[in-house]
C-alpha cells in the first residue's frame, strides 16, 4: 500500500517527538500585485498551480443593496472614449480632478468615479488567470486580451496536468473601433462612431504550453463563431470540456434577424449571452498536439428522455433544450459531466418567477460518456429539485482508478442541499457522504489517485445556527471527512473555505480568506485616522503542504466548532460565488 505525504503525517508517532505540530502547514501562492483577491483551481504533482484572481465582484452591503467591487489595482481606463466635452461627464469631478484627469493624472478618487459612472461605456471582465511552475512566482497569461487598453474580457485557467499544459477559457475582448450604421430614411447619411466591439467568439476554450497560448474551435462556427470551454486536461493530452455543435433552422432564422449588423456592429449582436445561448451545446474532447495546438476529437450526446440519449419532442412547456457539458477526464479516456435528463411520464409542477405550470420532469444529471455512450450515476427519482432546469446532480471529477465523485441535490430539512457522492465505474456502485452532518451542503472539487477527496462542505458555528463553508479532505478507504481548519495550527491567520485540487503527494490546492491590510483601487493602504492600517478579510489561494510527522492541535473555539446536527439557517456566502465562474473537475 502506498503511503502518502499526508497519510504520513496523520500517522500517530512514537517515541519520535512530543512538540506537536500541525497537519498542514499554510503557502501562500495567491499573493500578486495585480488584484487584491485569488482563488485556488488547480494543481498537479509537481506543485504547479493555476489560480483565478478577481478583476471585479458583485457584493452587497448591509441594507442588501448590490454594487460592483473591484479588484484590480489601477484599471486601465480607455480616457480617448470619454467625452470631457459633455456637461454631465465635467459634473462628476471637481475642477481640480478635471483638470488632472485631463493631463492622464488617476488617482483613488478619480479612478472610483470613473469606475462607478463609467462615462466611456467602457467593458469590464470579471477575472484573469495566473500560472505559477517550477517554484517561480506566478504570471498572469495572456489568452486572448490583446487590445489596449486591456481588461475588457475574463480570462481563467482551470486545469494543468503533470506535463505542466494548462487549459481554461477566454471571453471576446474589446476594442474600441469606428462604426458606421446603415443608412435609414429617418438618417438617410448616417454619421461614424467609435464604439465597443467585440472579437469574434463569444468565448474560447485556450491551451498554455510552454508559455505558448492556443484557442480550440468549434465543431460548429455559423452565425458568431461558435465557443467552446477547455474545463480539463489529461495527462495524455486529452482534454474535455463543451462547445456548439450546431443551431436549429428555427435559432438561424431568428439570430439573422436580429443580428443584421444595420444599427450596431453584427458581432456585438453575436456577444450577447442569449444569442450565444441559441446554439446547441455538448460535451466535447480535443487531443493535444506536440506543437501545443489541439484538435477535436468528439462530441457526445445527453442522457435524454428516460437514459435512452434521444430527445422528448415536446410542444410549449413540454419543449425541452438538450445539452451535456465534460467537467473531467482521466489517463483511461474516461469522461464525466453533466447531461439534460428528462422523464415523459413523470409530470411535475414548477415555479418560474411567478408563474406555476405542469410540465414533464427535465434536470441535468450526472453523466459518463464513454464508447460513445451516456450513462447515469444517481437516480433521478430520488434526487431533484423542482426548479426547471436548475442542476439535479453532476459529476466533477475523475481519477485514473476510475472513482467518479460528484454532487446530488434534494430538499433535505426543508432547504435543498448538495451531497457528495463517489461511484466506482468498475463496479457500478455509487456511495453518498454524509460529510459533516446529514443536512450539510457538500460539493466535492477533485480527487487524487490514492481516492482522497477535496471540496468546500457547510459547517454550524459553535452553538449557533448560522452555517459556513469550509475546505474539507474525504479519504474513501477510511470513510474519514476531516474539515481542513482543524488540521492547521492554532495560531493560523487562514480560514479554508474550499479546497479545489489535491495531487498524489496529498498537498491540498485551496482557497482561503485572511486578513490583510485594507488597499484602495491604485493599491496603496488605507489608513485609519491615526495612521494605523486598516484590515479587511482576503481571498488568496493558498497550498497546504503536508508536515512530517504532523499531528492536529487541540485548539477548538467557537469560530471552527460544528455541531453535527441539522440546521436551519441559511449560510453566508464569502465573496466565492461571485467569482467562480465553469466550475471545475479533476485532471488525472
Amino acid at each position: 500500500m502506498k503511503l502518502t505525504r499526508i497519510s504520513l503525517a496523520l500517522l500517530p508517532l512514537l517515541g519520535l517527538c512530543s512538540v506537536q505540530a500541525a497537519v498542514y502547514e499554510v503557502v501562500k501562492i495567491g499573493e500578486v500585485a495585480e488584484v487584491k483577491s485569488t482563488y485556488a483551481a488547480a494543481m498537479n504533482n509537481a506543485g504547479d498551480t493555476v489560480f483565478n484572481g478577481a478583476i471585479k465582484l458583485q457584493s452587497q452591503d448591509n441594507f442588501g443593496n448590490s454594487f460592483t467591487n473591484y479588484q484590480y489595482f489601477n484599471f486601465p481606463i480607455n480616457l480617448d472614449a470619454i467625452d470631457f466635452d459633455n456637461e454631465a461627464v465635467q459634473a462628476l469631478f471637481t475642477d481640480e480632478q478635471l483638470a488632472s484627469v485631463l493631463n492622464g493624472n488617476i488617482d483613488n478618487d478619480i479612478l472610483s468615479i470613473l469606475l462607478g459612472s463609467n462615462p466611456g461605456s467602457q467593458p469590464t471582465g470579471s477575472a484573469l488567470n495566473f500560472l505559477a511552475k517550477d517554484e517561480l512566482a506566478a504570471q498572469n497569461i495572456v489568452m486572448r486580451d490583446f487590445t489596449q487598453p486591456s481588461r475588457t474580457n475574463s480570462e481563467y485557467l482551470y486545469d494543468i496536468n503533470n506535463s505542466g499544459v494548462a487549459v481554461g477559457v477566454a471571453t471576446a475582448p474589446f476594442s474600441y473601433d469606428s462604426f458606421t450604421p446603415a443608412a435609414t430614411e429617418a438618417i438617410p447619411e448616417p454619421v461614424a462612431r467609435n464604439v465597443w466591439t467585440p472579437a469574434l467568439s463569444y468565448q474560447l476554450g485556450t491551451v498554455v504550453k510552454d508559455g505558448q497560448v492556443s484557442t480550440l474551435a468549434a465543431p460548429y462556427q455559423e452565425l458568431g463563431g461558435g465557443y467552446t470551454v477547455a474545463k480539463a486536461i489529461s495527462d495524455t493530452g486529452i482534454i474535455a470540456g463543451f462547445g456548439s455543435s450546431g443551431m436549429t433552422e428555427a435559432n438561424k432564422t431568428v439570430v439573422a434577424a436580429e443580428c443584421t449588423g444595420a444599427a450596431t456592429p453584427q458581432v456585438t449582436c453575436f456577444n450577447n449571452s442569449a444569442i450565444a445561448g441559441r446554439y446547441e451545446k455538448r460535451a466535447m474532447t480535443w487531443q493535444l498536439q506536440a506543437d501545443g495546438t489541439a484538435v477535436f476529437s468528439q462530441q457526445f450526446g445527453f442522457l435524454g428522455d428516460k437514459n435512452t440519449g434521444t430527445e422528448f419532442a415536446g410542444e410549449g412547456n413540454n419543449v425541452v433544450t438538450y445539452y451535456s457539458e465534460a467537467n473531467a477526464v482521466n489517463n483511461n479516456g474516461l469522461v464525466v459531466g453533466v447531461s439534460m435528463y428528462t422523464d415523459s411520464d413523470r409530470i411535475v409542477r414548477y415555479q418560474v418567477g411567478f408563474s406555476v405550470f405542469d410540465a414533464i420532469y427535465r434536470q441535468p444529471h450526472a453523466s459518463i460518456f464513454v464508447d460513445g455512450q451516456v450513462l447515469p450515476i444517481v437516480d433521478p427519482a430520488e434526487w431533484f429539485v423542482l426548479s426547471r432546469d436548475a442542476i439535479g446532480s453532476a459529476a466533477v471529477a475523475v481519477n485514473n482508478n476510475d472513482i467518479i465523485v460528484g454532487y446530488a441535490r434534494k430538499t433535505i430539512n426543508s432547504g435543498i442541499r448538495s451531497k457528495m457522492f463517489y461511484h466506482d465505474y468498475s463496479s457500478g456502485k455509487t456511495t453518498f457522504v454524509d460529510g459533516f452532518f446529514a443536512s450539510s451542503t457538500t460539493v466535492p472539487r477533485a480527487i487524487n489517485d490514492n481516492n482522497q477527496v477535496v471540496g468546500q462542505a457547510e459547517v454550524i458555528v459553535g452553538s449557533t445556527t448560522s452555517r459556513r463553508s469550509h475546505g474539507f479532505i474525504y479519504d474513501i478507504t477510511t470513510d474519514s471527512f476531516v474539515d481542513l481548519n482543524t488540521q492547521l495550527s492554532c495560531n493560523s491567520p487562514y480560514n479554508i473555505v474550499d479546497a479545489t485540487d489535491i495531487n498524489d503527494d496529498g498537498d491540498i490546492f485551496a482557497t482561503a480568506i485572511v486578513k490583510q491590510e485594507r488597499r484602495n483601487l491604485v493599491g496603496d493602504v488605507v489608513l485609519d485616522a491615526q495612521g494605523n492600517p486598516l484590515l479587511e478579510d482576503v481571498a488568496i489561494a493558498v497550498k497546504l503542504e503536508a508536515v512530517a510527522n504532523g499531528q492536529a492541535e487541540n485548539c477548538v473555539t467557537e469560530e471552527n466548532q460544528y455541531v453535527r446536527k441539522g440546521g436551519s439557517a441559511g449560510f453566508v456566502s464569502l465573496l466565492l460565488a461571485s467569482m467562480l465562474l465553469l466550475r471545475r473537475r479533476r485532471k488525472a
